[in-house]
């Protein structure tokens, strides 16, 4: 499991995987909403386009052009996907959701209370993702990938959200 922006934090995760029987998911910014400039959901809510040259998913307007994005992950807030995501898309390889600010941000603050890891806000949509598979599983192993350190982000999230404690009140 990995966070989907532009594509190479997931792809550099997939690509040793790919051939093997296993599931791949591509964890993508929810934002706020479903509406085009709430989130950045590319492969989930986009259509296919053309960006810097390219074919792939997009987010556009009904002109055809880049739409705006949303998510509170800068790195993940993007129109567009690598080509390469497109591709597995297509060819049902992996599997693409979302996660919502309010739910990166829980995943976030419970990792850093619990593990005393404090993971980038992007790597945090996947670990969101991670956290409501291993709710309706009663077993397995879920790799994900944390691409980034968090102390990036501390601040802002200390500074916009607090210390957590509205996110985690039904984990303690």
């Amino acid at each position: 499991m990995a966070c989907v922006g532009g594509g190479s934090n997931a792809i550099g995760l997939f690509a040793p995987f790919l051939d093997d029987p296993v599931e791949l998911v591509g964890v993508e910014p929810g934002g706020s909403g479903t509406k085009l400039g709430e989130h950045a959901a590319t492969m989930s809510y986009g259509t296919a386009g053309t960006i810097h040259g390219f074919k792939c998913y997009l987010l556009q307007t009904e002109a055809g052009e880049p739409g705006p994005v949303h998510s509170i992950a800068s790195g993940l807030d993007y129109p567009g996907v690598g080509p390469e995501h497109s591709h597995l898309k297509d060819t049902g390889r992996v599997h693409y959701t979302v996660a919502s600010d309010n739910e990166c941000l829980e995943a976030f603050y419970l990792l850093s209370r619990t593990e005393g890891i404090i993971p980038a806000l992007e790597s945090s949509h996947a670990l969101a993702g991670a956290i409501r598979l291993a709710k309706q599983r009663d077993r397995g192993i879920i790799l994900i990938n944390l691409s980034g350190r968090g102390d990036k982000d501390l601040d802002y999230v200390t500074e916009t959200f607090g210390y957590g404690d509205e996110y985690l009140k039904d984990w303690f």
